[in-house]
């Protein structure tokens, strides 16, 4: 097969729903993460030949091809989007990848996108004739009559099953918390982030890190999901917008193109569980890359990005994985800067990118787990390529 290389990663501020990005719809913050890629790598935007993106709550149709029209693409350029909730952004790159590599493009852009900002409402339409439309939140993750838990209520399932105790999620939120907001005054994410332009000024940084956060402060909030429970708001992720890309490209181009860095793309595996503890869905996909990809190759990953939904979810598979959670999200997590769902695949794999790049350690493993909305789960598989030559 080709070999399939992510040459560069971009993305833009994540921030709280309903601020920042308020006013500014889905394609126009991909748009922006679009041409930011196209100007950093020095390809031709008719050399693209497909876009993929993933979103998970916005207004339906293709957005993908609506962002790619809003960008500086051409209109020739194809694109797909694609749904699988959490996990949209990193199946989509999946796509990307897989399709350079069977030798049918040699250019994609793939990530994904939301904004529940500017997310529709959705309504059903009542059985009982004359009856108003229902409004709801999302769409169903299981069949009915089957039990559908909200998110929440399926994290409190994973607390009560595998036995995680309130102070370990609160120590893990505050760990990420920490991470992140070092990385900020570091400008560890300086690299990374597009910055946006709004009505009310410029958007720079990820506005979610709590830099006066303690465990006092953690400890003193109240269960938010189930009455006498485990998962807070403090030991959740955010309700964020944002918008992330990667540009995937073959070895000839990237020779071309004189980069002088990639993530080669491996393999993905996927795997699914019962909905009821949908959050551990991403042990199932990392066990099925050990099949692909040999179980002492992936223990030897110098960097993992596991997408923290939520501290309970994040401490219960990485334990079934046996993975240290202090060897996961070096720079701070979902929990800290955010979780727009039909990005954050494309997040994690852009926090690879450039912690990577910084390494500069050649073929060194790099990993991204999550898990997804219904019970299922992605994890990816990356290896470095430097060239410092150039």
């Amino acid at each position: 097969m080709n070999e399939a290389l992510i040459i560069a990663a971009r993305r833009t501020p994540i921030v709280r729903s309903n601020k920042e990005f308020a006013q500014l719809d889905a394609e126009d913050l991909l748009a922006k993460v679009f041409n930011a890629l196209l100007e950093d790598s020095g390809l031709d935007p008719a050399a693209v030949e497909h876009v993929f993106a993933g979103n998970a709550a916005g207004p339906g149709g293709n957005i993908a091809r609506v962002a790619a029209q809003a960008s500086c693409l051409p209109l020739s350029v194809p694109a797909t989007t694609l749904d699988a909730q959490c996990a949209s952004a990193l199946e989509a790159i999946a796509a990307g990848a897989r399709m350079i590599q069977c030798g049918e493009a040699r250019a994609v852009i793939a990530g994904g996108v939301e904004s529940v900002s500017t997310a529709p409402w959705r309504m059903e339409k009542n059985v009982v004739p004359g009856s108003p439309p229902r409004i709801y939140s999302r769409a169903r993750f299981t069949p009915r009559p089957h039990a559908d838990p909200d998110m929440g209520v399926a994290a409190e399932n994973i607390a009560t099953e595998f036995n995680i105790s309130r102070r370990a999620q609160d120590d893990f939120a505050l760990r990420s918390h920490q991470r992140a907001v070092q990385a900020q005054q570091t400008a560890r994410f300086d690299n990374e982030i597009v910055e946006v332009h709004t009505a009310t000024g410029l958007v720079n940084r990820d506005t979610c890190p709590r830099p006066g956060l303690t465990e006092g402060k953690l400890g003193a909030l109240r269960p938010a999901f189930v009455p006498g429970g485990t998962v807070t708001a403090g030991n959740s992720c955010p309700i964020n917008d944002g918008a992330a890309a990667v540009l995937i490209v073959d070895a000839e181009y990237f020779n071309q193109l004189g980069a002088n860095f990639a993530l080669r793309y491996l393999s993905t595996g996927s795997g699914a569980c019962d909905p009821q503890i949908l959050g551990m869905a991403a042990v199932l996909a990392y066990q099925k890359l050990e099949l692909l990809l040999g179980k002492r190759r992936l223990a030897q990953a110098g960097l993992i990005e596991f997408n923290e939904a939520f501290a309970v979810q994040a401490l219960a598979c990485l334990a079934q994985l046996g993975i240290a959670p202090e060897d996961v999200n070096r720079e701070g997590g979902a929990l800290a800067l955010g979780h727009p769902y039909g990005a954050s695949g494309a997040i994690l794999s852009t926090r690879l990118f450039w912690q990577a790049k910084e390494k500069k350690i050649q073929d060194e493993l790099c990993l991204a787990l999550m898990a997804a909305a219904g019970g299922t789960g992605t994890a990816m598989a990356f290896e470095t390529v430097h060239t410092p030559d150039r």
